[in-house]
């Protein structure tokens, strides 16, 4: 610990580094454990409120979607435009969003909506 102060210390062209407490992160920081857990809270509350869910669904993101493909350089890889892929999965999303009542017209009017993204390497 003592000799990482150290290094960083010289990085900053700084005499010495103090010892210093814990940061403590916001729940406002996102994907840290304090957001995640007020955003499952927060779904259980719902849930709660309005009734368990009816549908648990998952959607993965497809490289071969056109609006991917089109994007990419020659000898390009799409893990080098992270944010085309953000971009086309969350159209995907809000696409599929709008459609939902259509396609399960008997199972009534929609209540509440959660989703989750997340991300694999």
């Amino acid at each position: 610990q003592h000799s990482i102060m150290t290094e960083d210390a010289e990085l900053m062209s700084v005499d010495a580094v103090e010892s210093t407490q814990n940061i403590y992160l916001p729940s406002s920081f996102l994907g840290f454990n304090c957001w995640a857990s007020e955003q499952i809270a927060d779904s259980l509350a719902i849930a709660a409120q309005y009734g368990t869910l009816m549908f648990f669904i998952t959607m993965t993101c497809n490289l071969q979607w056109p609006e991917i493909q089109s994007q990419l350089q020659l000898e390009q890889s799409f893990a080098q435009i992270p944010l085309v892929i953000i971009c086309v999965f969350k159209q995907m999303l809000k696409q599929f969003e709008q459609l939902f009542p259509t396609m399960f017209p008997n199972a009534g009017h929609l209540v509440y909506l959660i989703h989750s993204i997340e991300f694999q390497k």
